[in-house]
């Protein structure tokens, strides 16, 4: 086929350019008008390696569906700083970058990175315009390790990071913190794990949390989405005492954490009569995982 599209294809809206949305195939097309139209500024970002790409299954069962297609992007990250840089990972180990809005792009994959890797996610750092952090995955070739690379020249160089977290335990995401600068997120095929030194090194955020695989995270305000494979939404209430974390404070007699904004309402009944406020003490949420099922947030 011309274009070979994930079962998951990636659609993706620019932080910086809110008429700009993205989706991926085996190249990256732009819209500008919500879909309506669409433009490839992208050539093949895959390795189009055409034994990889015929007919699957068999001939009761043969795919048409796109489950099985092989060399599509599986990840697209738009900059948060600047509007024409744009980040792609390929199902089949491509690392690519475009500074100008894609006329012209640069292969980028990490030296280290072995063939046919999956590059699971991208994280386009949203305090410099040259770092984002790829994680990566072997699993399908019986390889648990947990693959995260760092780079702070628009892929130059590529930094292995991610120590602190078990071998047999793979990465499907890894997010930074939008206000703590360094401070990251993974989301394992095991839980959730932290990083307060840009990656170097990691340690479990587990608390109630099930051991169970994380497909993805999101920062919303000051609060940790995650997403797990078992179809649920678990939320990590108030990231504010990690962001504030440092080494003073576990060695300190007491510590003091500066609460995150909170809003004190009253809720009212009926009647038109209006609620006025009324002093009151203000309990914020506690930090911890809340439960949910699926499809709603705890």
């Amino acid at each position: 086929m011309k274009y070979r599209f994930h079962w998951t294809a990636p659609i993706v809206f620019s932080p910086v350019d809110p008429s700009a949305l993205y989706a991926a195939a085996n190249v990256l097309f732009k819209s500008t008008d919500g879909g309506q139209s669409w433009q490839a500024i992208s050539p093949d970002l895959t390795r189009d390696d055409k034994v990889k790409e015929g007919y699957s299954g068999g001939p009761l069962t043969g795919d048409n569906s796109s489950a099985d297609y092989y060399c599509t992007i599986f990840t697209v990250a738009p900059s948060r700083l600047e509007k024409d840089t744009i980040w792609t990972g390929s199902d089949d180990g491509l690392v690519h970058v475009t500074r100008d809005g894609g006329r012209n792009w640069k292969n980028v994959t990490p030296k280290q990175m072995a063939e046919w890797t999956r590059v699971m996610l991208i994280e386009a750092s949203p305090h410099a315009a040259g770092t984002a952090y790829v994680a990566a995955s072997r699993y399908q070739s019986d390889d648990f390790k947990p693959i995260i690379y760092r780079t702070t020249d628009y892929g130059a160089t590529w930094t292995v990071v991610g120590h602190g977290i078990p071998e047999s335990t793979f990465v499907r995401a890894v997010r930074a913190d939008p206000v703590r600068q360094g401070l990251l997120y993974a989301g394992t095929e095991n839980g959730v794990y932290v990083s307060f030194d840009d990656g170097a090194e990691w340690q479990p955020l587990q608390s109630n949390l099930p051991i169970v695989p994380i497909t993805d995270l999101a920062v919303h305000g000051s609060d940790l989405v995650a997403a797990t494979q078992g179809r649920s939404f678990w939320i990590l209430d108030d990231l504010s005492t990690l962001r504030q974390l440092n080494a003073q404070v576990p060695t300190a007699t007491a510590h003091l954490f500066q609460p995150r904004e909170t809003i004190r309402m009253r809720a009212g009944g009926g009647g038109g009569g209006g609620v006025r406020p009324r002093p009151g003490r203000i309990h914020p949420r506690a930090s911890s995982f809340g439960a949910s099922t699926s499809g709603q947030a705890g």
